[in-house]
């Protein structure tokens, strides 16, 4: 309807923040939930999805939604049992990503992984009604997406892809392997450590370790580290004029400018999906856990989930030189 070479990024930024605006004022249950999806929906596909794709889609919400929760619950009393069960699943979701970094049913099963075990092992929540939760989330996000695309159409050309990795099949696997067990302890020490930002932590580390290992590692690491911190600042003016109690539109619009300086900042430095995704992710998360406290404990609040984000960064950081270790070390035996 509107065209312009700016539309992608009028879609990535309008469309979460307005939803999880409206859904918050709302009082809706986990409001953070559909934007979060409507953020990883727009970055995995540029351009307006077909019907058969939407199609696709839905089957793998609805797998992912029911069948994967259906299995936890009955894996719950066991904890050797649903602990393999976890690391499974995250293999399975680095395997798939790392042969395709856009793929949709890999990315959406380790924030359900990430959710749900948390919500069971530190929370103490029953995830009886987690299905029907996220599948809402699931179709409003999808709706959100497509409305998007119809009112801001123009394909994203802007983000680059993700390399895929060339490794011979034993490395790959042994890789993955060292991934998902990584991301696994993370997890473990994160619910028993029982912090409130446990989530935010747990889905910062597997966004910045999914994607395969580059050639040039040392350099890809070094700007990831760079931009998810720098990435992270833009949400402190959201943070400053939540804290001193400005009238919730004028919230909502220094989030927007901020959002569209982000995507800015990200097409400067040439991020890649990965990057692009966290980045947004971690914003969109960020502005909902700001504008659900009161005012007076936005601040201090803010402060502990930016050192949190800088923790998750860092233990990121260590995964990935370790993976890169592990991985030189058995590409030097095969040679």
């Amino acid at each position: 309807m509107f065209r312009s070479a700016a539309n992608p990024i009028i879609r990535l930024v309008f469309a979460p923040i307005l939803l999880l605006f409206y859904l918050q004022c709302n009082g809706a249950a986990l409001p953070i939930l559909a934007p979060m999806f409507v953020v990883i929906f727009l970055t995995l596909m540029p351009s307006i999805p077909p019907v058969s794709m939407l199609l696709k889609i839905l089957l793998i919400l609805f797998f992912v939604s029911f069948g994967v929760v259906f299995l936890a619950e009955t894996l719950i009393d066991s904890p050797s049992g649903f602990a393999l069960f976890c690391w499974s699943l995250l293999f399975w979701s680095y395997y798939r990503s790392h042969r395709n970094p856009k793929d949709i049913l890999a990315t959406l099963t380790l924030i359900v992984v990430i959710i749900m075990a948390i919500m069971t092992k530190q929370m103490s929540v029953s995830i009886s009604g987690l299905p029907w939760l996220m599948f809402e989330g699931f179709i409003i996000a999808l709706a959100v997406t497509y409305l998007s695309f119809l009112l801001f159409p123009g394909d994203e050309q802007d983000i680059l892809p993700d390399d895929k990795s060339n490794d011979e099949a034993m490395v790959h696997i042994g890789l993955i392997a060292f991934k998902a067990t990584a991301m696994s302890l993370a997890l473990a020490m994160l619910i028993g450590t029982g912090t409130s930002q446990s989530m935010l932590i747990a889905m910062t580390i597997s966004s910045m370790i999914k994607a395969p290992m580059p050639h040039q590692h040392k350099t890809f690491s070094q700007n990831r580290l760079v931009t998810t911190t720098i990435g992270i600042l833009f949400t402190v003016p959201v943070m400053l004029s939540f804290t001193f109690n400005l009238p919730t539109w004028v919230v909502m619009g220094i989030a927007i400018f901020c959002g569209i300086q982000l995507a800015c900042f990200a097409i400067r430095r040439q991020c890649r999906l990965s990057i692009y995704q966290l980045l947004f992710t971690n914003f969109t998360v960020l502005t909902y856990q700001i504008i659900k406290h009161q005012a007076a404990d936005s601040f201090s609040a803010e402060l502990m989930r930016l050192i949190s984000i800088a923790t998750a960064i860092f233990i990121g950081a260590v995964i990935l030189n370790l993976a890169q270790r592990d991985n030189l070390i058995k590409r030097s035996k095969l040679n």
